[in-house]
């Protein structure tokens, strides 16, 4: 089902919101290498335990790693994040878990459902995990939650980037490509894969490069926007990357839109950008 979402146009004197991009990386994961990281605990940022990884969403596991790579692709971008924060748009957020403890809690009632669906599966797990991880002090934030959530990101990260006391922001898309499709004891019934977008943003400053993001007020620029979205963050960051597209551009809603020139060089790629799944792998072979 297609539908709009409106949002009331921004002001014709409103000014540019602009930021550097520093570090970024895009991952996929099948259910069974994104389940895989719960194990990892060492091999992702923070050393949280496996304990806690246990209870961790799927698109939260995801965004971890791809923060992880996009920190050892770049590692001359910063190695202290105490400032900075975090903004992550996920796409319906712990559907599965949820899904399976209604079915418990109907069945066996509340001792059977486990006290850790709340806490690691909420909006702004994700963002809080990735900011425990890596020390954030600055404001970790889940944003959208739903298809058409995306926008929220753009707007929220660059915007509180603009603070003088923020460094600098995590931007994260996380979502299922595609979107995940479950019955109603939460099994999935097609084939899926985990995704997450990381982009790391800073101030502009003197010796900033090209490689940069803005946020700015366009007449033509649409009002409304189609729910869900034509593309994705990460659709549009494929483009990016592989030279289809420049700059990318996305509108927001309101009079906004978003543009991105370039890229910044990776130093080192620790990990492929498309994970394929177990029957890739095996022709591979």
């Amino acid at each position: 089902m297609n539908t709009t979402a409106s949002q009331p146009r921004a002001s014709e004197t409103c000014r540019t919101l602009e930021c550097e991009v520093v570090a970024y990386s895009a991952l996929r994961f099948t259910p069974d290498d994104v389940n895989a990281l719960r194990k990892k605990s060492k091999e992702l940022p923070g050393d949280l335990g496996n304990s806690l990884l246990r209870h961790t969403d799927e698109q939260t596991l995801a965004a971890l790693a791809t923060v992880k790579d996009a920190i050892q692709q770049f590692p001359q971008a910063t190695s202290e994040y105490r400032d900075w924060g975090v903004v992550c748009s996920s796409r319906y957020l712990g559907r599965t878990a949820f899904a399976q403890s209604l079915v418990k809690f109907a069945a066996e009632g509340p001792w059977n459902v486990s006290v850790q669906v709340v806490p690691n599966r909420s909006l702004h797990s994700p963002a809080s995990m990735v900011g425990l991880a890596l020390g954030c002090h600055g404001p970790c934030v889940g944003v959208g939650g739903g298809l058409d959530g995306e926008t929220d990101a753009w707007i929220t990260a660059t915007s509180l980037l603009d603070n003088p006391s923020v460094a600098g922001m995590w931007m994260i898309f996380c979502g299922w490509e595609p979107d995940e499709l479950i019955d109603t004891e939460g099994d999935a019934l097609r084939e899926s894969r985990c995704t997450a977008l990381a982009v790391a943003l800073q101030p502009l400053t003197a010796s900033s490069g090209d490689a940069r993001m803005r946020i700015r007020y366009d007449t033509a620029a649409p009002t409304d926007l189609a729910v869900p979205a034509k593309k994705t963050a990460l659709s549009r960051f494929d483009a990016l990357l592989s030279g289809t597209t420049k700059p990318l551009v996305a509108m927001l809603g309101g009079g906004l839109r978003v543009e991105w020139d370039a890229l910044p060089i990776p130093m080192t790629s620790t990990i492929p950008l498309s994970i394929g799944t177990n029957e890739e792998k095996k022709k591979a072979a």
